[in-house]
C-alpha cells in the first residue's frame, strides 16, 4: 500500500512552523517511498503564497524537489506541469490543464495559457 502525503504534511514540512510535525514529514521523506496526488500541487501554491508570503521562486523550488527525489511519486503530467510552471507566469492549477492537453488539444478562451508551450488550441 502507498503512503499517500498529503497538502498538510507538505506545509509543515516546507514551512517548519510546527518543527515537531516537520521532523516527522521529513523521516518519512527519507525512508519510504510516497506518493503525492496532483490536488496537492494547487493547493500547496494558494497555502504557501497566501498564508505563508512563499515567493514564486521558492515555490518552484519546493515543486522541484518534490518532483526529482526517487522516492516520491508524481504524475507525467505534474512533472509536465512544474516545467511549465518554471517557463511562465500561469498558477499550477493552469500549468497542470496545459499539461493534461500534451499530444492533444485545448477547448480554451484563456490566450494566455493557449500560448503555453506544448499546447495545441482546438480552436484556431
Amino acid at each position: 500500500m502507498p503512503i499517500v502525503l498529503d497538502t498538510s504534511s507538505l506545509i509543515r514540512f516546507f514551512t517548519r512552523d510546527i518543527e515537531e510535525k516537520a521532523a516527522k514529514v521529513k523521516s518519512l521523506l527519507e525512508t519510504e517511498k510516497v506518493v503525492i496526488p496532483d490536488v496537492v500541487f494547487p493547493e500547496l501554491e494558494y497555502i504557501l503564497m497566501s498564508q505563508y508570503s512563499i515567493t514564486r521562486d521558492n515555490l518552484i523550488e519546493f515543486y522541484q524537489f518534490l518532483t526529482s527525489q526517487k522516492n516520491i511519486q508524481t504524475s507525467a503530467t505534474i512533472k509536465r506541469a512544474v516545467l511549465l510552471f518554471e517557463k511562465t507566469k500561469l498558477d499550477i492549477a493552469d500549468c497542470i490543464i496545459a499539461a493534461s492537453s500534451y499530444k492533444g488539444t485545448l477547448a480554451s478562451f484563456d490566450r494566455e495559457l493557449l500560448q503555453a508551450e506544448g499546447v495545441t488550441p482546438y480552436w484556431k
